[in-house]
């Protein structure tokens, strides 16, 4: 099921950039309106959420491929990504484990050990992570900025007219 999913997300990519890639030509162009900051930095963290999931989604595709690939089929043993191990550690290999949180893949050794396969796991994790991170982020400055812009009309009402605090 995880495969089908990351054909989807694999798919929604190029969306994706065409999206940010519009998005970026209409701040660049002149005619925006005069709120477009906050905008923008809305827009942001959403496409932000919307590549970590995308990276999420190719990341437990990869990890599902990996896991169907090592159980049946000529060749399947030991699993792709842990054949990368050296070869010492290579002839104890006695399974393997995939990880869909975080995204990884381990292969289990004869004596208990448990040891990380090669793979893109990590930069996957680390993708998604900053994506996540990117949209966090720009939500927190969306709030701040509209504090900001609270705070000076208050106090830009407040100076206008001392009376009206009477």
């Amino acid at each position: 099921m995880f495969v089908l999913l990351m054909y989807g997300a694999i798919l929604a990519v190029p969306l994706w950039v065409i999206a940010v890639m519009v998005k970026l030509l209409s701040v660049v162009l002149p005619g925006r309106r005069a709120d477009w900051g906050r905008d923008l930095l809305r827009w942001s963290a959403g496409m932000a959420a919307v590549a970590a999931v995308i990276v999420y989604a190719i990341g437990l595709g990869s990890v599902q491929w990996d896991a169907s690939e090592a159980e049946s089929g000529a060749g399947s043993s030991p699993a792709v990504p842990c054949r990368s191990l050296p070869p010492g550690t290579l002839d104890q290999l006695a399974g393997h484990e995939p990880s869909y949180f975080p995204l990884g893949f381990d292969c289990l050794l004869d004596d208990g050990r448990i040891v990380s396969a090669g793979g893109p796991y990590s930069l996957l994790n680390l993708l998604t992570a900053a994506f996540g991170l990117a949209a966090v982020l720009s939500l927190l400055a969306v709030g701040f900025l509209d504090e900001y812009r609270a705070r000076a009309e208050m106090k830009a009402g407040s100076v206008a007219d001392p009376r009206e605090a009477l």
